[in-house]
């Protein structure tokens, strides 16, 4: 990851390469997570509308104490606040990752509109929030200062970097998570780098070159790895020209994949509101 942010611009939110410009885009998104580019924008103002008040135990914010707190009894089916919770665990924990390490009391409304089945578009502002997390950390790298714990979906970032360089990378021994998964993220998760005695310093040296050099390489490397993908949700692989009851979702699923646009960050009732610019015709 260190080697490729040498060639972010944050003006465009893409690397530049002697090749072409390549960035995550809406459809990297959808494969690695399936998570759809389709729904409501999620705005500070986002809200939500049934009126029900819940009882989330929000007295240790530690991922441990929260599931305790919020953990419904054996046998009995979850119930909203327990759903509620999993979620709010899941948003801080594994989506976006917080620094605080912590359960992040901020995605709690996000988290009540998503239980409550409210139909918003969890995509954009995961990309968005990517976007801007690579233009914090590359203005730390120009500044020359330590970069120690980052959050964000840097997750994601890592999982990209290795679908187009996968030729430089090889399965592990031991696999993590289901190997009959159509999300490619499980396939991703498997993939090494076949030098495990190389320092971290030199294995970043090895792809700030792969980037540098990558017109003169001749792996057949594909930038946009997923734009033939066969496996994933019905509703990623499914023909641009399906049957009338699905043709204009289709339409409308792959014209925001392909559509340059302004995306906002921000959390529901928060104050603070970003925008970050998508720009998936500047790139391969």
């Amino acid at each position: 990851m260190g080697g490729a942010l040498y060639f972010w611009d944050e003006t465009s939110h893409t690397f530049h390469t002697p090749y072409s410009m390549i960035t995550p885009t809406l459809l990297d998104v959808a494969v690695i997570t399936g998570l759809p580019p389709l729904g409501e924008k999620i705005l500070t103002t986002t809200r939500s509308t049934t009126g029900v008040e819940y009882a989330i135990d929000i007295s240790s914010t530690t991922y441990q104490s929260f599931i305790l707190n919020n953990k419904g009894r054996d046998g009995e089916p979850v119930s909203d606040n327990e759903h509620i919770a999993f979620l709010l665990y899941w948003l801080s924990g594994v989506v976006f990752c917080v620094r605080s390490i912590q359960v992040e009391i901020t995605y709690l409304p996000l988290a009540i509109m998503l239980a409550e089945g409210k139909r918003l578009c969890l995509a954009k502002l995961f990309l968005a929030r990517l976007y801007l997390t690579l233009d914090w950390i590359t203005a730390l790298m120009r500044e020359k200062k330590r970069i120690t714990n980052v959050d964000g979906p840097v997750w994601f970032f890592q999982l990209w970097l290795s679908s187009i360089f996968e030729y430089e990378l090889q399965p592990c021994l031991t696999q993590k998570g289901p190997t009959n998964s159509v999300i490619a993220r499980h396939h991703l998760l498997n993939l090494v780098f076949p030098d495990k005695l190389m320092s971290s310093h030199d294995k970043m040296k090895h792809f700030f070159r792969t980037f540098y050099h990558l017109p003169e390489k001749d792996h057949n490397i594909n930038l946009t790895h997923f734009a033939n993908w066969q496996t994933g949700p019905e509703w990623l692989t499914q023909s641009l020209t399906p049957d009338r009851v699905t043709q204009k979702e289709s339409i409308t699923i792959w014209s925001q994949f392909l559509t340059p646009q302004l995306f906002f960050v921000g959390f529901p009732g928060e104050d603070d509101l970003r925008t970050a610019v998508y720009m998936p015709n500047a790139v391969s």
